[in-house]
């Protein structure tokens, strides 16, 4: 059984995952004090069964979000002596696209945005854009901004990655914060 954490935005994703299905899932949108949510979901989710393994979403996104969700997911692959993995926010996109792997979602302020080929791996760098230069962007390429996530799929293919050390595991920050400027 695998524990699936996503808390890379505004949502709490908390999946258990079992012999090509996803057996438990909690799916919160909106959480303003995800903080106060997460421990209390993962523990329903678990109802006391322990992981064979943890995959979590490691960013790029909401800063206090990923912060929380990796900072948990390692605590507990540490203290339960289990495997990590790890797989991005705009990976999980790239995984649920067909042809054209140039994805990016909004933070309201700007875009993260990422190139990724057939195979899903990453072209480039991940990237953060102020709305005024992703607007630019969009109109001399084909971004896909809005992905329906098939979370199995997700989890398969993380699941193919090679487990992670837990102190190794970091968040993924591209947004430069203002003191960074």
């Amino acid at each position: 059984m695998n524990l699936f954490i996503d808390t890379h935005l505004d949502d709490v994703i908390v999946l258990l995952y079992r012999d090509g299905k996803i057996i438990k899932e909690r799916i919160l949108k909106n959480v303003k004090e995800n903080s106060k949510i997460i421990m209390p979901t993962i523990k329903e989710v678990l109802n006391k069964d322990i992981p064979a393994s943890i995959i979590i979403v490691n960013g790029p996104g909401s800063f206090t979000g990923v912060r929380l969700g990796v900072t948990i997911a390692k605590t507990m692959a540490y203290t339960m002596d289990i495997p990590i993995r790890t797989i991005t926010s705009l990976e999980c996109m790239a995984i649920n696209v067909n042809d054209n792997r140039i994805v990016a979602f909004s933070d309201k302020n700007g875009y993260y945005i990422a190139i990724f080929d057939d195979d899903c791996n990453l072209v480039g760098n991940y990237e953060y854009l102020t709305n005024n230069e992703f607007n630019e962007y969009a109109k001399k390429h084909k971004v896909i901004t809005d992905v329906a996530i098939d979370y199995k799929k997700v989890i398969e293919y993380a699941l193919e990655k090679d487990p992670t050390n837990p102190h190794g595991v970091n968040p993924l920050y591209v947004k430069k914060l203002d003191v960074e400027k």
